[in-house]
């Protein structure tokens, strides 16, 4: 079984409840799986995408992400050592929020 296979059979059912689990590429579908991974999964399928893209694939997602709750920013922010306002999701979220 090839990496790729590996890692999306590690992850959790409940992340794919609207997908089909063998339509995702972990490769084309990384911010996709990414974003669901850390709003949504485990800490078992967290620690599965840590080793599967590693940190820097991880922070470029979030960073980008258009959208992340505030527990998520907080939690990624705090792990990355960066300003919330780093994320673009907290910056649009402020923008609706005034």
């Amino acid at each position: 079984m090839a990496a790729r296979e590996k890692f999306l059979a590690r992850l959790s059912n409940a992340l794919f409840w609207d997908v089909e689990r063998g339509s995702v590429d972990p490769e084309a579908h990384a911010d996709f799986l990414i974003i669901r991974i850390v709003e949504r999964g485990t800490r078992e399928d967290v620690s599965a995408a840590w080793a599967y893209y590693g940190e820097s694939r991880i922070k470029g997602s979030l960073l980008t992400a258009p959208s992340l709750s505030r527990k998520t920013i907080a939690f990624f922010a705090n792990q990355f050592g960066l300003s919330r306002e780093a994320f673009r999701a907290y910056n649009r979220a402020q923008c609706w929020s005034q």
